[in-house]
């Protein structure tokens, strides 16, 4: 298998707006006064500083998808019927994970202690929003690097917990990016800590002709 690719110390361009959507905010419906807006804004940059995002990817050959199964070169078994209709035609795929580190999880404990209870859940969302951010980054970065070669990535990918491509599969997913070097673990819930860490899989395919990929 090729090997593990890290980059750290990301500041990854994010959608201020999603985090307002995981707080349940809606636009046009939600109304909050200006300093509201200004504390929310101020725990967003709070978060963006205290975070700490590495992240770590992998390109593994596909040796066989025969839904819901996907067959890794390495014997790896991932199931999904989702996941396998976002790999169908695809010969590879990218692997990969970001952490936010431990000292925003820190963040929101002391919060939480503190009784700031609202701030906590602001700094939760943003620091889910931020890390998840971090993948598109990743998937930027191989996609530049695949399109000389005639190849293109999948415009989606998925994460374990996504539909039938369920929880425990991320055990493989950290098996294959070593990701325990990386200050990260998983439980037997199959749970990562620090709790901002996210798996997840696109798929790598030949590109078409006039240089276009539909998936």
């Amino acid at each position: 298998m090729r090997e593990i690719r890290v980059m750290k110390a990301l500041r990854p361009d994010y959608n201020k707006n999603l985090i307002y959507t995981r707080l349940g905010y809606r636009k046009n419906t939600t109304r909050l006064s200006q300093d509201e807006r200004d504390n929310i804004d101020y725990l967003v940059d709070l978060t963006e500083n205290t975070l700490n995002i590495v992240t770590a990817y992998r390109i593994v050959d596909i040796l066989n998808i025969s839904s819901p199964y996907i067959l890794l070169e390495d014997g790896t078994r991932l199931k999904g019927e989702k996941l396998s209709e976002l790999l169908n035609g695809c010969h590879q795929a990218l692997i990969m994970f970001a952490t936010g580190g431990p000292k925003v999880i820190e963040l929101i404990e002391k919060l939480q202690n503190e009784g700031r209870l609202s701030d906590a859940v602001v700094v939760d969302a943003a620091a889910s929003e931020i890390t998840d951010s971090a993948l598109d980054v990743v998937m930027a970065h191989v996609g530049r690097n695949i399109r000389p070669l005639g190849q293109a990535l999948t415009k989606m990918r998925f994460s374990p917990g996504y539909g039938d491509f369920d929880l425990p599969q991320q055990a493989e997913l950290f098996r294959l990016l070593d990701a325990g070097r990386f200050g990260v673990s998983l439980n037997e819930a199959f749970m990562l800590t620090p709790e901002k860490s996210v798996f997840a899989v696109a798929g790598i395919s030949k590109m078409q002709m006039g240089g276009t990929d539909d998936q």
